[in-house]
């Protein structure tokens, strides 16, 4: 499996639009929501991403600590 390399500005829309949700990250897959992240961040970058391949990121993101803590 190829490992995604997205600039840092790309990483930060990223953590921007989680930001703006309101669920968590293990909460976000296979909901409205999500799919709305999704978009908005294609839309925003220009990059061909998955769903799957945007959910790694914010795992990513999640697990080096970059993302906002949200009360479950």
């Amino acid at each position: 499996m190829a490992m995604l390399r997205l600039k840092d500005t790309q990483k930060q829309t990223l953590r921007e639009l989680y930001r703006l949700s309101r669920r968590t990250v293990d909460d976000l897959p296979y909901t409205q929501e999500f799919e709305s992240l999704h978009v908005q961040f294609i839309a925003r970058t220009g990059l061909t991403m998955t769903r799957h391949d945007v959910w790694r990121v914010l795992s990513s993101q999640r697990k080096a600590k970059r993302l906002v803590r949200k009360e479950r």
